[in-house]
């Protein structure tokens, strides 16, 4: 049985109470999608890379949006760098759907990783 998890590392304590409900509802989803859909491995993880007061994920390792998938013995993995500027200066809608296209982006590229 395979699960899917959605971690987040946030470079500082910037208020940030609109986003963390949108993190937490794509978290929660998360936690219950659960399935046999590959043997190799048993986790599925996303995690979150959100630009702060202090880091600056997206300059620092240049990572903006979801990037290639990383196989990691039993799990995969996609790292998704978000901007200050896009968690907080867009619409909480529109942030929310970027969320999920980013999350969709890092899905596919997790099955052409399995599949190779």
């Amino acid at each position: 049985m395979n699960r899917f998890s959605l971690g987040a590392q946030t470079g500082g304590p910037d208020e940030r109470k609109t986003a963390l409900a949108h993190e937490q509802q794509l978290r929660n989803f998360c936690n219950r999608w659960t399935g046999d859909y590959s043997t190799d491995i048993r986790e599925f993880a996303f995690l979150l890379r959100i630009d702060g007061q202090i880091h600056r994920y997206t300059e620092l390792w240049n990572i903006h949006g979801a990037q290639k998938a990383i196989r990691k013995r039993d799990w995969i993995e996609v790292e998704i760098g978000i901007s200050e500027e896009r968690w907080r200066r867009t619409d909480n809608d529109e942030y929310k759907r970027w969320l999920a296209q980013e999350v969709e982006a890092g899905l596919k590229s997790m099955i052409e990783v399995l599949q190779a």
